[in-house]
């Protein structure tokens, strides 16, 4: 299919959908941590892609995603919008395989040497490119059309490595601190979303990183993080400003799809069949303090990060939830395990996160002061545990 054929069908697309959305979901598909995923699972999810390839899709998104750049960055539209355009994805990839969901990288687990990670194998989605062209994985060699025929290019920021991205701790305190959509999603947007993109280079660097599969794993991973914060409580918690300064609220059109934000509010209602493995559906429910990530080796001793042993002013200062809404030695809620108050003794000191580059910066129309503080404030986060002798298990 062409890319003019694909555009020619978007209305009458868009008003199957709205129905879908008013009558509920009847297919509700789970979303799964890619590295979990067997052979198998993985060949049918490969089998889509190169499906969605030859018929234009990824042209179709690259475009949308191009066009709608400045609307939907750097501003509170952010995580809305990218969850209703994950779905949209992901709708599609249902129409060739009902059971396709798209799965997310757990990058967090990853955080400390990213260009390591299994996701990045010829298993997966293969690695750095060979002068820049990606040459192995389910995108192998492939070409891609939008904005013009090119080989599909990753270049990692540090050659053959990548700087160290954000980590599950520093992601887990942002979760802890902030109530408001506005300042968690400056949070997020400003550090592990712009780290993975930059730690990756190529398309991924783009107003057309949606040609590369791993913006839709990352998205999908910030999405899941979004979801696991709006069940602490935040459920319909929207606010904050779009590009042009007006404010925003569940009634507020999302770009280009011209919707209600409320449609793509509610993970596994309305339109959003989808849940992630490991969480529930139900967001109004009690805040949890699970964890937002695991370590592969998911003993008990792996598991736990020794948050609990921090100094008490430490522990008020970035995790402000974390001594009220779980006791030690508390069970697992929601799928997912709670912090023990085990101190580690073993691990790794924290390391500095990648900062926003200058280029990113302007491509995306960012304050930089606002970029600088959130940046400082991780130093600060990292310098701080590290001098409290925290070791990280990741």
């Amino acid at each position: 299919m062409k890319l003019g054929g694909i555009l020619g069908c978007f209305a009458a697309c868009l008003f199957l959908g709205l129905t879908e959305a008013q009558s509920g979901c009847s297919n509700v598909v789970v979303r799964r941590d890619i590295a979990s995923l067997s052979p198998q699972e993985w060949g049918r999810v490969a089998n889509v892609l190169q499906r969605m390839k030859q018929d234009g899709w990824f042209e179709y998104y690259a475009n949308i995603h191009n066009r709608e750049f400045s609307n939907i960055h750097g501003n509170d539209n952010f995580f809305p919008w990218h969850r209703r355009f994950l779905r949209d994805f992901e709708e599609v990839g249902q129409r060739y395989d009902k059971g396709f969901a798209v799965p997310y990288w757990d990058e967090l687990r990853d955080s400390h040497n990213p260009a390591s990670s299994v996701v990045l194998s010829s298993r997966f989605i293969g690695g750095n490119g060979f002068g820049s062209c990606v040459k192995d994985g389910v995108q192998g060699s492939w070409t891609m059309g939008f904005p013009n025929n090119h080989c599909l290019a990753r270049s990692f920021d540090r050659g053959s490595q990548m700087q160290p991205w954000y980590g599950p701790e520093y992601i887990f305190s942002v979760m802890q601190r902030y109530n408001d959509m506005h300042n968690f999603r400056e949070h997020i947007e400003y550090s592990l979303h712009g780290s993975v993109h930059l730690g990756m280079g190529g398309d991924m660097s783009t107003f057309w990183s949606t040609n590369d599969f791993a913006f839709w794993l990352h998205h999908a991973n910030l999405d899941r993080l979004w979801d696991q914060w709006q069940s602490w409580g935040h459920g319909n918690t929207m606010d904050g400003r779009d590009r042009n300064g007006t404010a925003l609220s569940l009634g507020s059109s999302l770009p280009h799809y011209g919707e209600p934000i409320s449609t793509a509010m509610y993970v596994g209602s309305g339109r959003m069949c989808f849940q992630y493995a490991g969480g529930g559906t139900n967001k109004h429910i009690l805040r949890t303090m699970s964890r937002v990530t695991q370590p592969l080796l998911s003993t008990a001793g792996e598991a736990d990060a020794g948050l609990h042993a921090l100094p008490e002013a430490l522990r008020r200062k970035w995790f402000p939830l974390l001594e009220s809404n779980v006791p030690a030695g508390s069970a697992p809620m929601n799928g997912t395990r709670s912090i023990q108050s085990v101190s580690r003794v073993s691990g790794k000191p924290l390391p500095y996160p990648g900062p926003l580059t200058d280029m990113w910066v302007a491509m995306h129309g960012f304050d930089r002061a606002i970029v600088s503080r959130i940046m400082a404030e991780s130093r600060q986060f990292v310098d701080e545990l590290n001098m409290a002798k925290y070791l990280s298990p990741y």
